[in-house]
């Protein structure tokens, strides 16, 4: 397999683009120093706004898949920057309260609200006060299809190699993480057994299966992991953290506060913006913050907010058509 070299483009051309002429480490630096990458530190990965600062918050996530991709493509001979671009923006729509919050957000808006895509929206719509990031084609595209839930990994021979690195380097990330914080924070008694098919430690595992997967790609001549022994423990262990974990955290109070909240951005404060838009954008931390006026029996209104780290953003959102839903990467066509 050959590492992806070329691009479709950007939007516009920029004169920054001189100063690192690599398109995708470019698009690494942009999307690490934006807002919506520093967002992540108070965004839920499985526990919401944990104290204990082992817990993984949604920006140590984005981490750990940065590391795992640049590992898996390193063995491969495929484009490391590429994979950087893609792991570090694959989660910069989430909203808070984590894979709880995309559900609140979809019944109040009617329709799917789906972090992946909301996530190319951020990086086009919404960062640097609504003009984008001017991100290339190819990490755009990656982030869009890096994400498939409790579904089966399928990849494609003809797909773009680095997006299938990221689409299972983040797999790997969140469930050898998410089990570890499980125990750790009570929701599991134990360590299960499949985890420690794997290795003793984190770190371990991560080698152990990074290694696999390298094997299983040459073996093929693209990248997957869907076949080999190792494959089919590691797709028990995915089925274990959604039956046993994931579908057994009570997050019916969070999904009652982000409803809250999109009653309050459509109601009492009218930024001109979708208020799931405005919610997805949202911290934990802001989001409980909006709990605890609630308990305390203060409405909240505009001067609350004006101290939230969103307000910088919504009003130059305001009147401007953003579709959440709506990737928006038509233009890539174009330009071929």
């Amino acid at each position: 397999m050959k590492a992806y070299t070329g691009t479709v483009g950007r939007r516009y051309h920029e004169e920054s683009e001189k100063l690192i002429p690599d398109p995708y480490l470019h698009d690494y630096t942009k999307i690490i120093l934006s807002k919506a990458f520093r967002r992540l530190s108070s965004k839920t990965q499985l526990i919401t706004m944990p104290n204990n600062p082992h817990i993984r918050t949604r920006l140590i996530h984005t981490q750990d898949v940065i590391g795992v991709s640049v590992a898996i493509a390193s063995q491969l001979g495929l484009n490391e920057h590429l994979c950087m671009a893609i792991a570090a923006g694959h989660d910069i729509g989430h909203t808070p309260y984590g894979h709880a919050g995309e559900r609140a957000l979809s019944k109040f808006g009617n329709k799917p609200f789906k972090h992946y895509v909301n996530s190319v929206v951020v990086a086009q719509h919404i960062e640097r006060k609504g003009a984008g990031l001017n991100l290339t084609h190819e990490t755009l595209k990656g982030i869009l299809g890096h994400s498939r839930g409790d579904n089966k990994l399928s990849v494609g021979k003809d797909a773009i190699q680095e997006h299938s690195v990221v689409m299972f380097a983040d797999k790997i990330a969140y469930i050898f993480a998410d089990a570890n914080d499980a125990v750790r924070y009570g929701f599991l008694k134990e360590e299960p057994k499949l985890l420690h098919d794997f290795g003793p430690t984190q770190i371990d595992r991560h080698m152990k299966i990074v290694a696999e997967l390298v094997k299983e790609s040459k073996e093929k001549g693209y990248v997957d992991f869907t076949e080999s022994k190792s494959a089919q423990k590691f797709g028990e262990l995915r089925t274990f953290m959604f039956d046993k974990v994931y579908s057994k955290i009570d997050w019916s109070l969070h999904e009652t506060i982000l409803w809250k909240l999109c009653e309050f951005f459509s109601k009492d404060v009218d930024l001109g913006i979708d208020p799931v838009l405005a919610v997805s954008l949202l911290t934990d931390r802001e989001a409980n913050h909006f709990a605890t006026l609630l308990l305390n029996q203060k409405k909240p209104g505009l001067e609350e907010i004006k101290s939230w780290g969103v307000y910088e953003i919504l009003p130059h959102l305001s009147g401007k058509k953003i579709d959440y839903s709506d990737p928006d990467l038509n233009w890539g066509k174009e330009n071929h």
